[in-house]
């Protein structure tokens, strides 16, 4: 038979059906046959069921799309029905009786008493049955008695070996994917009702008795979807609602120990949060006051301190806590009293040293150097008389408040320190700048100097005297040029020595190219000599004389 009916055997039917995907093929790799894993098509009968689909969806296209969209992978095979037969189908039935007394015992029922679309379905099944009942095949032939014996043999022989009781049963393996799914769904529920429950506290910690109810609001839910999700698996729902149960239980623990502590953190949070308001306000008061209107001040703050506590934490905990952490309240603001005279002397004293922290600030912002260019010494001096000016400007503006305190004058002579140290700093930036320039050009002049002294400019051989002479007058435009640039900034030591290693470079080119002028005489004259060298030696034995051979030369 090809054709099997999927009614309520599904289970014993992938308990069969197991053996395609986990019997050891490695015993049978001389003689194994594989018509074993060839199934039957699959027809899946729906009773008791309609759906309305969309764009005119018949049951098998929706099944397969079902089935192709929720499919379940196992470590060694993939749990569908499209991996396990070839053809795969789907057929509704509608109800069969309309009537309470039929529906309770369809066995009384007559033909006569079947609904018309039952009636239509059911025929419809049947005609389908028959069209699909064809023998089973091999090599496109029905299959005979002998081979069919062969085949069952197979079978024996491998139930005999031990194959066929270490199959795993696919709907065992099946129930326990659902029954996972569905205890992690509910679980899943659970969390995000429970957690969409509380959200309405904006994550703030809840009452204890609030929780409490919301847990078994939320747990009844979850194990009601649990029941339908597991509908007819009385077994499997068993495990899962004790596994279920587990999980949520763990769940609502820790969430239970983190709204306690979330509630401690509350208390914490909110007495340091008053504490904090309470001394900003103690702050924000003009401390230069009498102490009768401080001490009115304090226990009005100290009344407002309490009232904002009470109002954040005393729906979240008992009376007795909540009389505590009053008591803790009053107590911390209490210490604020004692400090407020010294509070006073100290604000003074942040008022003149940020006072002189900005004149600084008006100092550095008056002699900034934006164009990252060196100065002249007047301009240096002129910035810094100026910057001083406003800086003090500023001191004596900003700390009015305080210029009859004691310390007033101590932090006068301190802003005049840091001025005078701003100013050290000023020079020594500017002594950066110049040092950075006349490093450029002293390379640009010695480059420049190298260029006009070649022997583009001045070939060689030439006369010693003309060389120097050429080159000095070089030498000292370089000179000039470098003096002409920089000549403002002659107070810095850098100047000196980035003119000496002008001069030093100057120099050495012009050693160089005297030693150039040398060797380019040598080269000139070299044959010449050579040669009167030659008639010397030849005329050696006619004159005897020095005055005669110089005689003879110079003719």
């Amino acid at each position: 038979m090809r054709c099997l009916v999927f009614y309520k055997g599904l289970p014993v039917c992938l308990q069969l059906f197991a053996l395609r995907s986990q019997m050891s093929k490695a015993k049978w790799m001389d003689d194994f046959n594989h018509d074993l894993l060839s199934f039957p098509p699959l027809i899946w009968v729906v009773q008791d069921f309609v759906q309305q689909t969309d764009d005119g969806e018949t049951s098998q296209e929706w099944l397969h799309r079902l089935m192709t969209t929720h499919t379940r992978d196992n470590d060694d095979y993939d749990i569908s029905l499209l991996s396990i037969f070839k053809h795969v189908d789907c057929h509704t039935l509608f109800l069969p009786a309309t009537t309470k007394h039929l529906l309770s015992d369809l066995s009384r029922a007559k033909e006569e008493d079947l609904t018309l679309d039952y009636r239509r379905e059911r025929d419809s099944l049947i005609q389908k049955l028959r069209v699909g009942l064809v023998p089973k095949e091999k090599n496109e032939r029905p299959i005979t008695g002998p081979e069919l014996a062969g085949l069952l043999q197979i079978l024996v022989d491998a139930a005999n070996d031990g194959s066929l009781s270490q199959i795993p049963s696919r709907w065992a393996v099946f129930s326990q994917q659902l029954e996972d799914t569905a205890t992690e769904d509910c679980l899943a529920f659970y969390e995000a009702e429970l957690n969409a429950q509380l959200q309405r506290y904006a994550g703030e910690p809840v009452n204890a008795e609030l929780l409490q109810g919301l847990h078994e609001a939320v747990k009844e839910k979850a194990e009601k979807l649990l029941e339908h999700l597991l509908l007819g698996l009385k077994d499997t729902m068993v495990t899962a609602a004790e596994a279920l149960s587990r999980e949520i239980f763990t769940k609502y623990h820790f969430l239970h120990e983190m709204n306690e502590k979330r509630i401690k953190l509350k208390l914490t949070e909110s007495q340091h949060r008053v504490e904090l308001e309470t001394e900003e306000t103690l702050g924000s008061l003009p401390l230069a006051m009498r102490s009768s209107e401080l001490q009115v001040l304090l226990s009005r703050v100290v009344e407002d301190a309490v009232v904002k506590l009470t109002s954040v934490v005393g729906q979240l905990i008992a009376d007795d806590m909540l009389q505590t952490q009053i008591k803790l309240l009053q107590s911390s603001v209490r210490k604020l009293r004692d400090s407020i005279t010294l509070k006073n002397s100290k604000a003074l004293e942040e008022v003149m040293s940020a006072a002189a922290s900005n004149a600084v600030e008006k100092f550095k912002q008056g002699t900034y150097n934006k164009e990252h260019q060196p100065r002249s010494q007047s301009m240096i001096e002129r910035l810094i008389s100026n910057g001083r000016a406003d800086a003090v400007k500023v001191y004596v503006e900003e700390s009015e408040l305080a210029e009859e305190e004691a310390s007033y004058e101590a932090y006068t002579a301190l802003l005049m320190h840091r001025i005078e140290e701003e100013e050290k700093l000023v020079h020594k930036q500017n002594e950066e700048l110049v040092k950075r320039v006349a490093k450029s050009k002293v390379e640009d002049l010695l480059e420049r100097f190298r260029a006009k002294t070649d022997s583009s400019h001045l070939p060689l051989p030439r006369n010693d005297s003309d060389l120097v002479s050429r080159m000095s007058e070089e030498a000292e435009k370089c000179e000039q040029s470098y003096v002409e640039m920089l000549g403002d900034f002659s107070i810095y030591q850098t100047y000196t020595d980035h003119l000496k290693q002008l001069k030093t470079g100057m120099l050495a080119t012009c050693q160089r190219r005297k030693q150039e002028n040398v060797e380019a005489y040598t080269h000139e004259v070299e044959v010449p000599l050579k040669m009167a060298k030659q008639v010397i030696y030849i005329s050696a034995g006619k004159y005897s004389t020095e005055f005669s051979v110089y005689q003879f030369v110079s003719l």
